[in-house]
């Protein structure tokens, strides 16, 4: 009978763990708003653009020490044009200035608003800088990375619309030199996923480097790779064969080496990622280049002086975006098929904030 209390407590903690991690299970519809001090949460957009512009938008939530506080919200975008200059489209928010629905994805920050209902999606960016439109379909079902655990916290990932494809404009204002605004540019075609990001712990105790590549294009067969290494040095690989409506095949053992290393801001970044990987099906080697710069994107520099000095001990997340070539050698028992074409690509870097020298002091005689 002395064990009956025991046994009751220890079921009673393994179900209360079980609601813990249930209940910090990613929702790609709503934040969670949790209470952990380095909670962030965050949808994330990225879209090439058919006159050769490029757009990304985060849509982020989190808490920051005082002064900012806690259920912060804040988009972070940026457009570059197809003459290659790009401006940054950013507002935070205090809740109550930034919102979302309880029962469908719905996110407001300021003047942006993310929406999504079923397979269908919208963008909006809007500030003095500039403003975007685009609506757009996915209609692939969420690819997840395995979830991780850090000593102090975790990340979890959804790509919660693998392809996203649409329409859309695109126009500048005041802030980038258009008083009144420029035109306003129509895009017939705008191609590139969505990601949504779960994490408790600072990035870089999360993730060391993480690559993404989408094929884009009129190709029947596209890739879609996300690598994340994490700082532990174990590997986290989704590497598909993706058309417009559904997943073709799915990879295991994929093997990545990056070559033709670069230099900027002192990070090493590939130009080139060679490949290999196994499926049910047969197997896929080859590689892709990133040829066309968009931007070498470090938020720090971006930063108002305020938002500088807040800054200071954050991780450092520099942004190497290109346009990319890929060709790999796809065989099965149908045979051996060629898989080329442009595909949206970039490469993160990121790592701890650097600590400040101490100064020594002097002893006092």
């Amino acid at each position: 009978m002395r064990l009956k209390p025991f046994i009751i407590s220890i079921l009673s903690v393994l179900l209360f763990s079980v609601n813990s991690s249930m209940g910090h299970e990613i929702n790609n519809i709503r934040p969670l708003l949790l209470e952990e001090k380095n909670y962030t949460e965050y949808w994330e957009q990225y879209f090439y653009l058919d006159d050769g512009s490029l757009v990304t938008s985060q849509y982020l939530v989190a808490n920051f020490p005082w002064p900012v506080g806690k259920d912060h919200g804040i988009m972070l975008g940026t457009l570059v044009t197809p003459d290659g200059k790009q401006y940054v489209i950013k507002n935070g928010r205090k809740f109550g200035n930034w919102g979302y629905k309880e029962d469908s994805l719905d996110l407001f920050i300021h003047t942006h608003r993310l929406t999504g209902d079923g397979n269908k999606f919208t963008v909006h960016l809007e500030n003095t800088m500039a403003t975007a439109n685009l609506e757009l379909t996915s209609n692939i079902e969420p690819f997840n990375h395995e979830s991780y655990s850090s000593n102090d916290g975790f990340i979890e990932t959804s790509f919660y619309a693998p392809s996203l494809n649409g329409n859309g404009n695109w126009q500048l204002g005041p802030e980038a030199g258009f008083d009144p605004p420029g035109p306003i540019h129509k895009v017939t075609k705008a191609e590139g996923f969505g990601v949504h990001v779960l994490m408790t712990d600072k990035v870089d105790k999360l993730i060391q480097n993480w690559t993404r590549v989408i094929g884009i294009g009129t190709s029947e067969e596209k890739p879609f790779l996300s690598a994340i290494i994490r700082p532990d040095g174990t590997e986290d690989f989704i590497l598909k064969l993706i058309t417009d409506n559904s997943v073709s095949d799915q990879f295991s053992n994929v093997k990545i080496k990056y070559k033709d290393m670069k230099k900027d801001n002192n990070v090493e970044y590939p130009k080139e990622i060679e490949l290999s990987a196994t499926s049910d099906k047969g197997t896929i080697s080859g590689s892709i280049k990133f040829n066309k710069k968009f931007s070498h994107f470090n938020l720090k520099e971006e930063l108002n002086f305020f938002e500088r000095s807040f800054a200071k001990s954050s991780p450092s997340v520099i942004n190497f975006r290109y346009s990319a070539d890929y060709e790999l050698v796809y065989k099965t028992q149908a045979g051996e098929k060629i898989l080329s074409g442009k595909a949206l690509g970039e490469y993160t870097d990121i790592s701890a904030a650097k600590k400040a020298p101490t100064k020594r002091r002097r002893n006092r005689r």
